[in-house]
């Protein structure tokens, strides 16, 4: 009856937050190598960026969508090695926002979105050019 009902709709939510928890620990873990892989990336083509230009060239926006595709390879390997499916975390996503609005408990959903921003990429590719300059 409803007990069994209650316990269903608890246990998917912490299925759904536990999505969430274990891609923050492995998205901010130095050995998954995430913050590695956006570096190395950053390195390889921050010379195509001239970011004191107005206009952004073509390449730029040939190099964000490589950036995306690498991206969410890694992130679709990262749930498929934990046993969870896209789908999932997206429930995830949509059930966390509907219980803490979309501020609280999404930060790391917030920092890959943020990431796959054109925008923000862009200003992470001038901030490599001049780091590793």
């Amino acid at each position: 009856g409803g007990w069994s009902r209650i316990f269903i709709v608890l246990y998917s939510m912490t299925n759904k937050r536990e999505v969430l928890e274990k891609l923050e620990a492995w998205f901010f873990d130095d050995s998954s190598g995430i913050e590695n892989f956006v570096e190395e990336f950053a390195k390889a083509h921050k010379d195509i960026f001239d970011m004191d230009k107005e206009e952004h060239k073509l390449e730029y926006m040939d190099v964000y969508k490589e950036f995306q595709g690498q991206f969410e390879t890694k992130i679709e390997g990262f749930l498929k090695d934990n046993g969870y499916s896209s789908e999932d975390l997206v429930d995830a996503v949509k059930e966390e926002q509907k219980t803490h609005g979309d501020a609280a408990g999404t930060d790391v959903i917030g920092v890959i979105l943020a990431t796959l921003e054109y925008d923000i990429f862009c200003q992470m590719m001038a901030e490599a050019k001049e780091r590793f300059a």
